[in-house]
């Protein structure tokens, strides 16, 4: 199982302005024109197979409990845009929106934790985590590497997000 995550940053204006649709569309995807560009200008962040191993890292490692809604970063006010089909379920557009308030709290909670440490603390832990998730590859010390570096990106990006007063969009890719 791999479910890819983006964030982006975006005018919170933007949250109240846009539909899920248009909201949706400022969020590029890897092989977009625009993706490159964003993410080297700190706009957009992206994560490959490691967004469910970094909210249980936050959540398992003492940091915070509970489900990905009450985890600042992974969670936000959910906006949708479609119906629902008998045969596939909800088809159409299904994004989370963190306010700048939202942001700051986000960033304030990745501030306080040590990721290095973290990541150190739970290997045993991310080791069964990613074998009951079904991934193909075992859990290794480059993955933990790969994890620790993705997690303090996503610090650095709602640092830099909270610093500038941004609201955040974030949407999942299975």
């Amino acid at each position: 199982m791999s479910v890819d995550f983006f964030w982006r940053r975006v005018s919170g204006k933007s949250l109240d302005e846009l539909s899920p649709k248009e909201l949706y569309a400022l969020v590029p995807h890897w092989f977009d024109s625009e993706f490159k560009p964003l993410r080297d200008a700190g706009m957009v962040m992206a994560v490959e197979r490691n967004g469910c191993l970094m909210h249980f890292a936050l959540t398992a490692g003492g940091a915070t409990s509970g489900d990905v809604a009450e985890l600042p970063v992974f969670g936000g006010e959910q906006r949708a845009e479609g119906e629902e089909d008998p045969e596939y379920g909800f088809v159409g557009t299904e994004l989370w929106v963190l306010r700048p308030h939202e942001v700051r709290d986000a960033s304030a909670f990745l501030r306080q934790v040590a990721v290095d440490d973290l990541v150190r603390g739970l290997d045993v832990a991310l080791a069964r985590q990613v074998r009951s998730l079904g991934f193909a590859t075992p859990w290794s010390q480059e993955w933990a590497a790969d994890l620790v570096a993705d997690l303090k990106e996503l610090k650095d990006f709602f640092a830099a997000a909270a610093t500038a007063g941004d609201a955040v969009i974030k949407f999942e890719s299975a």
